[in-house]
């Protein structure tokens, strides 16, 4: 939903130097400085909070590429083409030549062959098509939601609003600006008990170090499917600890899931109360969620890539997957026959994956493509699955793997993607 930053590790492209008695940093410090010294310019510094990020999630696309510039920026040449090789395998789309630190790569049969590599994955795989345009501009739309039994979805913007979109594509207000609501991000319909839960907040930004006023309060709601009357609520404000309440899970039994983005959390509502399910520093950013037919298994996107929470035990570990297989900077997650579906945001990567499960759900054997760069001018963010497709939230202006926007004003949208 909010955000995306992801990475894991191959252990000879990133060898990191020994300092005796360093402090301990999470990675979500280490891409601030990472993110800093490149804005400066300052290779050597953005190289060494780089490697540190690179070093606790080595699999990011986005960090690679961010390891590889700071290392051509250096002259240092071998070490960033197999730093770009990595991410390319992975499936990283990148236009190489546009980039300012790749321009220093000196000319070889390498580079060229890393260059068309990456302007292959920057092809679209056209699988979506537009279903509905949502009414106002100037609603970021972030959240989305299948109701089995009315056919209709769901939709929640940064207005603190729940809008309702029919069979034919047509929009209406189910829970109208003004009813408490914060912005309005993970959605899920709970058909039996006819509600509709919406995970809210005013979202921190990360990488600020001025808070916006009111942000770090987060909560999750329930309003009734028949009128949008709330039925539930809890809040959670701990000022000055900040959280980021994001996306949401829902058990058959009633008991709600949701990822604290601010926190690397999962709070639970269980027996009427809200409390927290587990925080783990790997955890990073977590995001997009999904739980398992067998309610034991609860999915949990972050940075790092995706992580499995056995509930019985709240034992946290993380997938292993394949060289040549990314699932780092997820927005949405969705579980489907046996598989996951992801969004990933990334400029490098823009594009909704299916990822194959293996070892009993406890790791990723490989992922297709099933939609990526359509459109190509928006970002496409959340998921959920109804009947034989997929319908996703986009609309926000996306930029290319340099950092040139692709749209000039958002179009708040929904695509369908068949699922069969």
């Amino acid at each position: 939903m909010q955000g995306s930053v992801a990475i894991s590790l191959l252990a000879a492209a990133v060898a990191l130097p020994t300092h005796a008695a360093e402090p301990h940093k999470t990675l979500m410090e280490w891409a601030r400085e990472t993110r800093a010294a490149r804005l400066k310019g300052d290779y050597r510094a953005w190289l060494d909070a780089g490697l540190h990020s690179l070093a606790l999630a080595s699999d990011h696309p986005d960090l690679l590429i961010s390891v590889a510039r700071a290392r051509a920026g250096l002259g240092q040449a071998k070490e960033s083409l197999e730093l770009l090789r990595q991410a390319i395998d992975r499936g990283a789309g990148i236009d190489i030549p546009r980039v300012q630190e790749f321009q220093k790569l000196p000319p070889s049969p390498q580079l060229d062959g890393l260059v068309a590599r990456a302007r292959r994955n920057l092809e679209p795989v056209p699988g979506a098509k537009l279903f509905a345009l949502l009414p106002d501009p100037t609603a970021s739309s972030e959240g989305i939601a299948f109701d089995p039994i009315s056919k209709h979805l769901f939709v929640g913007t940064n207005h603190g609003e729940i809008l309702r979109v029919d069979e034919r594509g047509s929009t209406s207000t189910l829970v109208p600006r003004g009813s408490g609501l914060l912005e309005v991000l993970g959605l899920k319909v709970d058909a039996e008990r006819r509600l509709i839960w919406a995970a809210t907040a005013t979202f921190p930004d990360m990488f600020s170090a001025e808070p916006k006023p009111g942000a770090g309060v987060s909560g999750v709601y329930a309003f009734r499917l028949d009128n949008g009357k709330l039925a539930h609520r809890y809040s959670l404000d701990e000022r000055p600890v900040l959280h980021g309440f994001n996306d949401l899970a829902l058990a058959r039994n009633g008991d709600l899931y949701v990822t604290d983005s601010a926190q690397a959390a999962v709070y639970q509502v269980h027996a009427g109360k809200l409390e927290l399910l587990v925080r783990d520093e790997h955890l990073t950013f977590a995001n997009g969620i999904a739980l398992a037919p067998d309610q034991k298994r609860l999915y949990v996107a972050h940075v790092e890539g995706i992580s499995l929470i056995d509930l019985p035990t709240r034992k946290v570990q993380r997938l292993s997957v394949p060289a040549n297989v990314s699932v780092n900077s997820i927005d949405g997650l969705a579980y489907d026959g046996g598989d996951l579906i992801g969004v990933q945001g990334s400029p490098y990567l823009a594009r909704v994956v299916r990822i194959f499960l293996g070892d009993g759900g406890r790791s990723v054997k490989g992922v297709s493509t099933m939609n990526s760069r359509c459109p190509a001018e928006y970002n496409q963010t959340t998921a959920a699955v109804g009947g034989d497709q997929l319908y996703v939230v986009a609309g926000a202006p996306a930029v290319d793997s340099a950092a040139s926007p692709l749209a000039k004003e958002p179009k708040p949208q929904i695509v369908k993607i068949p699922l069969r």
